[in-house]
């Protein structure tokens, strides 16, 4: 998608970097025409659909022009260390299936990888069954996952409290970029964790820049207490 101007640039710009359609992932209630009218209901600038798919279509781009709103496209892959979404790239070799080769054509590619939720299971779940979390610092520390992405989505719609505040001491420590957004199956969920950017973007190409720079922090922006998880 070229560049084009939805809106006056020098302000900061409130993304949700991870959203699921229900034409692209079963589990997700949302359609095409429900994305813009939701990201404009909850003060959103930009979104990005990020599908458990190995190749973009022109989705985006459509609903970009119909709407002249900006919507970019990842995807969401599934590996052997956990889930990551990829920003940046038209598609993924489906010869590729371990982590590390995936993150050798990323580089190569100009593109970037965020670990999603990756202590969604050791964490959320387990405190939201009223038990403790099964993961220490020093283990989350040492995993092949972080080794191999820019940064980590620490803010998701899906997490609770704790699993936030130990993800971002993980990204501190570890010296990690750190991201929000949703995961949303339902129209409900779009923008309830974004990402704000500090500079205007109106394509891609600004989209890239900003996450490669770091000009950017994560907002939870759900009201307190309230999380939503698939147990």
């Amino acid at each position: 998608m070229g560049c084009r101007l939805f809106y006056a640039p020098g302000n900061n710009m409130i993304l949700d970097l991870h959203i699921h359609t229900r034409i692209g992932s079963g589990d997700s209630s949302i359609e095409y025409d429900d994305l813009v009218p939701c990201a404009k209901k909850a003060g959103l600038d930009g979104i990005c659909i990020t599908e458990h798919s190995y190749k973009k279509s022109s989705v985006a781009e459509d609903i970009s022009q119909k709407y002249g709103f900006l919507v970019l496209e990842g995807f969401e892959l599934s590996t052997e260390f956990g889930d990551v979404l990829v920003y940046g790239l038209d598609e993924i070799p489906l010869s590729l299936f371990r982590l590390e080769d995936i993150r050798r054509y990323v580089v190569e590619k100009g593109g970037v990888m965020f670990a999603a939720h990756p202590f969604r299971s050791e964490i959320t779940r387990p405190v939201m069954r009223g038990q403790m979390p099964n993961v220490t610092l020093e283990q989350a520390l040492n995993r092949d996952l972080f080794m191999m992405v820019d940064g980590i989505e620490v803010v998701n719609g899906w997490s609770c409290q704790e699993e936030v505040d130990f993800s971002f001491r993980v990204t501190e420590s570890l010296g990690l970029r750190a991201s929000g957004a949703s995961d949303a199956h339902s129209q409900e969920q779009i923008g309830s964790c974004a990402t704000v950017f500090q500079n205007a973007i109106t394509c891609e190409a600004d989209f890239l820049k900003q996450l490669k720079q770091g000009c950017f922090t994560p907002e939870d922006r759900r009201p307190p207490g309230s999380v939503g998880l698939y147990i």
